[in-house]
């Protein structure tokens, strides 16, 4: 393909509407010279398109490779590898290409040494097709791809929507919460003036490695911003931390400067302080599923102060939690800002974990608007409430591992008719390859078997394992390709959508983790007792160990066991803690039977 075309003469200047007009005049019975001249086009030019109604526009000797229709086709299918998070780069873009004209076998001068279309090419197609551009990618996990599809969404809306319908939140106490991280040494760097084509320009930075501090962050769907709540990596506090934050912000600290089960609990008492729920005007919180947060603490301290917790899917906090969708963005901007004029205000000093106060009052005060709350809401579907805020290309990566239901052949598909149960019957691989060529054997030719056979693996009570013939499901290579595709061999065929092959294993040791209501009763029995089996367990471990003298145990790996002063029962004599409870105060667990309330979250000494 030739570089990019000049024009070099006037010859069809004239528009597709004004050749259009003078055909229509033509054939009303006007002649070719006088419709010629009140549309300015040439009386040659009008009289062979007259003469050629299938006559198509073009100058030049040099043609497209594609049609517009293939070409158009090509960018659908580019754009729906994109949308997977699978996008091709430029030089698979120009391998596509050579494959297509190949294949398909369309006269082309593509490179045939190289098996690529040029470099003048792909900036004709993109001229010509402005909707593709080839842009620089944003790292996303397969975790986080896979993790948002449609039945987890929908499971998180469904709660959602019930727990509004039962209590009726006005926006005013729907609220957000979420952590953040700054650090001493901010990642993100504006764009400073330099020399043009210098190869390198640096800005100076407190160190090569910053220190992290962690920030909880919590707005309302109408705007209101609580004060931060501030979490330092250091062992004690000093007051000279807290110079310049924002008035109400809360501090604390910790060795790891990370969100614990135990500090959390405590941002809860901030978050109670500033919102005062009652049980005339209670709260809506709507949190990330981080372990620190579905702690057995804080779900009934949540549930006595009449505060609703519901707990968003995981890897969805990117498109579904509206400080990341609207807040957390302006906020690392504006503290980086900050930064950078720190260090050219006072040249030679770096940033200490005394200044980070400071620099994030000043980027808080500038990110916390109200308007920013209620898009972050609205963008999210929570408020107002909208389930179908997301379409179907939003949900397009989780398409890749999705898995279709398999069910042997024998079984009936009516849905009436009860499923196989799982415990009895798990396909966990299918696959059957199919080769038609013949095989040839002494001169005679016989059908040649499939190359290679993957039977299902069965797991359950079925005696011996034993696989029916009638259950062995066929699956054959299926193309993608549209029936309606402007090519003989689709760009589909040649670089097909990505699926995974094989099914994920389903013998999960961790049990795969959804929208929940920490607030539920069901949700916090089942914490309290799987918080009583571990401490059981570790009591019992830690007497054996204790016994045989033979491993010496770290301080927070022992446990100590509760005695009941009352009737003389044992916390570790009981199964998964019936009849016992935590209390919030001394931590200890108290035998509830022997005149305790149980609504009272500490035991009899603590009240």
């Amino acid at each position: 393909m030739g570089r990019i075309y000049e024009r070099k003469t006037e010859r069809q200047t004239w528009t597709d509407e004004q050749m259009a007009a003078a055909k229509r005049a033509v054939d009303r019975g006007v002649s070719v010279r006088h419709a010629a001249i009140t549309h300015n086009i040439p009386r040659a030019t009008l009289a062979r398109w007259v003469a050629s109604p299938g006559k198509k526009r073009g100058l030049g000797s040099k043609k497209t490779v594609f049609s517009p229709e293939q070409e158009s086709e090509l960018v659908q299918h580019l754009l729906d590898l994109e949308t997977r998070f699978y996008g091709v780069n430029m030089k698979d873009a120009r391998k596509l290409a050579y494959d297509l004209a190949e294949k398909n076998k369309l006269p082309h001068d593509f490179s045939h040494k190289r098996q690529m279309a040029g470099r003048y090419w792909l900036q004709g197609f993109l001229r010509r097709n402005p909707t593709v551009s080839f842009r620089k990618p944003e790292a996303t996990s397969i975790a986080r791809a896979r993790g948002f599809n449609k039945p987890s969404v929908n499971n998180f809306y469904d709660l959602l929507q019930k727990t509004l319908d039962a209590k009726h939140y006005p926006p005013n106490r729907i609220f957000n919460a979420d952590e953040t991280g700054v650090n001493t040494v901010p990642p993100k760097k504006l764009k400073i003036a330099a020399r043009k084509g210098k190869r390198q320009v640096g800005s100076i930075t407190s160190a090569e490695r910053g220190v992290q501090t962690t920030i909880v962050m919590c707005m309302s769907a109408t705007g209101q911003h609580l004060p931060p709540y501030v979490i330092f990596p250091r062992v004690r506090m000093h007051d000279s931390l807290k110079k310049g934050a924002p008035n109400g912000t809360k501090f604390n600290c910790n060795p790891s400067g990370y969100m614990t089960s135990e500090i959390f609990p405590d941002w809860f008492d901030h978050f109670i302080e500033n919102t005062n729920p009652s049980e005339t005007n209670p709260a809506l919180l709507i949190i990330d599923g981080h372990s620190s947060h579905k702690g057995l603490a804080f779900g009934e301290k949540a549930l006595a102060n009449f505060v609703d917790v519901i707990v968003l899917p995981p890897h969805c906090s990117h498109k579904m939690q509206p400080l990341d969708v609207a807040f957390m963005g302006p906020f690392k901007s504006y503290y980086a800002s900050a930064s950078e004029n720190f260090m050219r205000k006072f040249p030679g000093k770096a940033i200490t974990l005394y200044d980070v106060a400071e620099l994030m009052g000043a980027a808080y005060l500038k990110a916390a608007s109200a308007e920013v709350a209620e898009n972050g809401f609205r963008k999210s579907g929570i408020w107002p409430f909208n389930r179908n805020v997301f379409s179907d290309e939003d949900f397009a990566p989780s398409e890749v591992t999705d898995q279709p239901e398999i069910r042997p052949t024998n079984q009936p598909v009516n849905p009436d008719q009860p499923a196989i149960a799982t415990d009895q019957v798990e396909v966990t691989t299918v696959t059957l390859i199919t080769v038609t060529k013949p095989l040839v054997l002494d001169g005679s030719t016989v059908q040649q078997m499939p190359s290679s056979i993957s039977f299902p693996e069965l797991t359950g009570n079925d005696d011996d394992n034993q696989v029916d013939a009638n259950q062995i499901i066929s699956v054959e290579p299926k193309s993608e390709a549209s029936p309606n595709s402007s090519f003989t061999i689709s760009p589909k065929d040649i670089l097909p959508l990505p699926k995974m092959a094989a099914p994920r294993n389903a013998k999960r040791k961790r049990k795969a983790e959804q929208a929940v209501e920490i607030t539920g009763e069901n949700y916090l029995q089942s914490l309290a007792t799987s918080e009583a089996a571990k401490t059981i367990k570790a009591i019992k471990k830690g007497r054996k160990t204790t016994k045989k003298r033979t491993k010496v145990q770290k301080k927070a790996e022992i446990f100590e066991d509760t005695l009941c002063d009352l009737c003389g029962a044992t916390f570790s004599d009981s199964v998964d803690g019936q009849g016992w409870k935590k209390c919030h105060s001394c931590l200890m667990w108290f035998h509830t039977e022997c005149g305790t309330n149980e609504d009272d979250l500490g035991c009899r000494f603590c009240n």
